[in-house]
Parts: C-alpha cells; sequence; structure tokens
C-alpha cells in the first residue's frame, strides 16, 4: 500500500494557509487525496469552498496531470467534476503539482456495488448522467477513456458525476500514451481502444458505459475484468438478465457493439434511456 509523504503542516505552510485540511480520502501511486476547505482562493479573496485537494505524487505524470487541467478548466457541468485551483508547489523539499476540485458528496460507484446490483432506475439515472458528462466532454473533442465505477461518484440523490480526467485525449492533440499501449482500466476497454487506437471518439466512451451499465444491473463485473472475452464476443445482456426491461437490455447491447459505427450517438442515447426511466 502506498504510504502519504507529505505532512499536514507542510501542506498548510506551501499553500500559505489558504486551506484547512480534513482527513485523507484515497492514496494511491498517482497522489494523495485530502477533503478540505479552501478559505481563501489563489488571489487571496475569503471564500469556504468544500473541496476535494489532490497532491500528485508521480512527476512522470504532468504532462498528462496538465492535460486533463486544461480538459476541464473553463468547462462547468453538472455531470462533471468542477476544478476549482491548480498550480505547484513545494512540500518538505518536494515540487508537487496540486488540483482542488469542488467537493462530491456521496459515494464511488464501485464502493456502492460492492454490496450489491443496484435498480434499473437507479442504474438508469447514472446512464444519463454520465452520458451527459460524455456529451459536454465530446462537443471539446476529448474522450474521457476511463470510464469505470471508480471515476464515477453517485451522490445521495443517486445522481451520478464523473470524474478523473487524467487519461482525457483531446483529439486535436498529439497523443503522449506510447505507441502500441493504451490508457483505461481493464475490463472497460473497447475492442478500438484495446487495438491502441490513437483515433477514439466517443463512441469508445459509449461502449465502456455500456459495460458500467451492465456490471451495475449485475452487481458484478460481467466477464470478470477479462478483457479478452469482451473482446471475442458481444455479451447477450438479456440472457444475463432475464428478468430485467427488454428494451434497457436491447439498448446496452447494442453500446457493447463490437464495432465503433453501429452504437448509438450521444443523442439517440440519452433519448434511449430518458424514455426507459419515463416508461418506469
Amino acid at each position: 500500500m502506498t504510504s502519504n509523504p507529505f505532512s499536514e503542516p507542510d501542506i498548510k505552510a506551501a499553500l500559505n494557509g489558504r486551506y484547512a485540511l480534513g482527513p485523507v480520502l484515497r492514496v494511491g501511486g498517482q497522489g494523495v487525496v485530502y477533503r478540505a476547505t479552501r478559505l481563501k482562493d489563489a488571489n487571496g479573496s475569503p471564500c469556504s469552498d468544500d473541496v476535494a485537494l489532490k497532491l500528485h505524487l508521480d512527476s512522470r505524470q504532468d504532462e498528462r496531470v496538465k492535460r486533463e487541467i486544461n480538459a476541464v478548466k473553463g468547462l462547468r457541468h453538472a455531470s462533471l467534476a468542477t476544478l476549482l485551483e491548480d498550480g505547484e508547489i513545494g512540500v518538505g523539499g518536494r515540487q508537487t503539482r496540486y488540483i482542488a476540485w469542488g467537493f462530491i458528496e456521496g459515494e464511488a460507484l464501485d464502493s456502492r456495488l460492492s454490496r450489491g446490483a443496484l435498480k434499473e432506475d437507479e442504474t438508469v439515472k447514472i446512464g444519463l448522467d454520465v452520458t451527459a458528462a460524455i456529451t459536454a466532454l465530446w462537443s471539446l473533442r476529448i474522450v474521457h477513456r476511463d470510464i469505470a465505477p471508480k471515476n464515477v461518484m453517485v451522490k445521495p440523490n443517486g445522481n451520478a458525476v464523473l470524474v478523473d480526467l487524467g487519461g482525457a485525449r483531446h483529439l486535436e492533440e498529439t497523443t503522449i500514451t506510447a505507441p502500441g499501449a493504451t490508457f483505461g482500466t481493464v475490463g472497460y476497454f473497447s475492442p478500438e481502444q484495446c487495438r491502441a487506437e490513437h483515433a477514439l471518439t466517443s463512441a469508445s466512451d459509449i461502449y465502456a458505459l455500456g459495460v458500467l451499465l451492465l456490471e451495475c444491473l449485475l452487481g458484478h463485473h460481467p466477464t470478470n475484468f477479462d478483457q479478452s472475452l469482451l473482446m471475442r464476443a458481444q455479451p447477450s445482456v438479456k440472457k444475463l438478465l432475464p428478468s430485467v426491461d427488454t428494451q434497457l437490455c436491447q439498448l446496452i447491447e447494442v453500446m457493447l457493439h463490437l464495432r465503433a459505427p453501429f452504437r448509438p450517438q450521444l443523442g439517440q442515447l440519452a433519448n434511449s434511456l430518458k424514455k426507459i426511466l419515463e416508461d418506469e
């Protein structure tokens, strides 16, 4: 398990006392995330923002982090995490990049799924919100590339927010992923992403969302994260979920089509999910 290399007094000093640190939310290979309150903004003006403050550990990921920041800077959407502030600071003799995100009250979807499957209406609601987030990103020609339960926060009211754009791919920028490599979470790659194709579109995110929705309804990953099984054949959703609404099963099956052009367009997907929710 990765340990936290930062001391709270050093962090507070590096940020000029502008943040009051709360508990550590997560420690991983890429960084440490605190729940915190931003007392003053970068210009010194008083505020009281509830934030998730992330300090990055791996300087080799600096270019990817910069792209994550650029991808969401100025982008405001209810289904996407909100960037409030970012910068570079020296903490205990270590240069590190920090990002303050608006805190999302709720639970990560992977944590929620550890307790079992979701109801159909809960699943469709999450699908609608993540579709809206993908649509907002695609309007800027950005592909998220890592639609997975760990990157979806579910609020107490059931609304979902897509987080972590560290792997986002802006089609107008040169790729920083090595040739023949891909970025994301195994078990959620679209076939074209698995083949390390760089010219991805929103169809790749739609495929990953299809896997996620199927997982929500099953309560577990449909292939136990075996990517090769997903690549080999399109899952028969109705066979896996015989008691689930036929329209919803058919929609997920189309989202999981092995060929990107045959998956639904974002507008079609949103309309279909809305209709299913209304019918329920």
